[in-house]
């Protein structure tokens, strides 16, 4: 292939030099020629560009209830923050991130839009509402996202109920589960959840391991479990969590992802929390826990990414951003010049060249 000024290089040497570059730099390699678009836009090279960037810091995504999101990177001991403008209709308001995978965010607008975007490229996909959803009025709706290795796709869970406090449905106890496909571009309804998700209402499921996470009380006698709906298979199966936990009242707390590991927020009392870290992924002796202390929030306190690896970034009832040392066991607020006075929603995401409106350049290797 003559990309070069003539010279012939092999096209797997070139794929090996240019997979190590930023998302940014490919973005601009592509405008350089025809040939050199067709390589950096090939399944092989995504692929490979993905795997050498996947064990790079995350980023952080914050929302701020207007058409503007934020991004937070950390590179060394330097934070870099970028404000994006990203208003593609009239009414965008983005109020709710609802989950990430392979540099692909799922973010939840004011008046239920659902948008996958990649914050790096700004290749996005406006998702169409299900023919099968419930009304907004008298329901109540959660979301997960998350790829599918099996069959080579990106799906959206919502799971939603009637609000029994109302007339609307009031006999109705179905945990409906819809599933969207961005590879087929379509809503489809499956059997109904077998758990009861009203507890954790809103919360939105996590990703780890081909499967979305969730806190709920299994029936018929409520105790709580972690259901683990796998993509692959489209039923859930059960996550053991930490024996020492009360099997009454776990269903009280948070799921988050850090490191790549399924992890459980349990607010022991007051300004102390315990995250529990599963190291080895459903294997119950694998889960692991740390503290952190001294820290005052009303609502949530919620461990968003390692800055490092003795420090963890906190979201404090979505109003500030700290940092927690684990060593010394210190705190302080993560300081960057940009960063809004509060924030709706706070999510991570990792740099990719994936993009949801190319359904052939889905693949990345588990």
């Amino acid at each position: 292939m003559s990309i070069f000024n003539g010279a012939n290089l092999p096209q797997e040497l070139l794929i090996n030099i240019f997979s190590r570059l930023p998302v940014k730099s490919i973005g601009q390699l592509r405008c350089v020629s025809n040939p050199l678009n067709s390589l950096l836009s090939d399944e092989h090279f995504l692929k490979t560009h993905f795997t050498n960037h996947f064990q790079e810091p995350e980023k952080i995504i914050l929302l701020s209830n207007s058409h503007i999101f934020h991004t937070i990177t950390f590179n060394k001991n330097c934070i870099f923050i970028n404000s994006i403008n990203f208003k593609q209709t009239p009414s965008d308001q983005f109020v709710e991130i609802c989950g990430s995978c392979n540099g692909l965010v799922l973010i939840l607008n004011k008046d239920g839009t659902k948008v996958v975007i990649n914050p790096i490229t700004l290749d996005f996909k406006i998702i169409p509402n299900s023919p099968l959803a419930l009304e907004p009025y008298g329901s109540f709706s959660m979301h997960g996202f998350g790829y599918d290795y099996v069959n080579d796709d990106y799906k959206i869970v919502m799971i939603s109920r009637y609000d029994h406090d109302n007339e609307v449905e009031p006999d109705i106890l179905d945990m409906f589960m819809d599933i969207y496909s961005l590879k087929n571009g379509s809503w489809k309804r499956i059997k109904s959840s077998p758990y009861d998700h009203a507890v954790p209402e809103h919360a939105n499921g996590v990703f780890v391991n081909g499967a979305l996470h969730w806190l709920a009380s299994k029936k018929p006698d409520y105790s709580s479990v972690i259901g683990a709906f796998v993509l692959s298979d489209e039923e859930f199966v059960e996550v053991p969590a930490p024996s020492s936990l009360d099997k009454d009242k776990f269903v009280f707390n948070k799921l988050v992802v850090l490191k790549g590991c399924l992890c459980m927020v349990d607010n022991v009392e007051g300004n102390r929390v315990d995250i529990w870290m599963m190291k080895d992924y459903g294997v119950e002796e694998s889960w692991t826990k740390f503290c952190v202390d001294g820290i005052d929030f009303y609502d949530f306190l919620k461990p968003l990414c390692f800055m490092r690896d003795d420090e963890v970034v906190l979201n404090v009832d979505g109003e500030k951003l700290m940092v927690y040392n684990l060593e010394e066991e210190e705190s302080r607020d993560l300081e960057v010049d940009g960063l809004p006075d509060s924030f709706e929603s706070a999510g991570t995401f990792v740099e990719s060249l994936v993009s949801p409106a190319d359904p052939n350049l889905f693949g990345i290797e588990a």
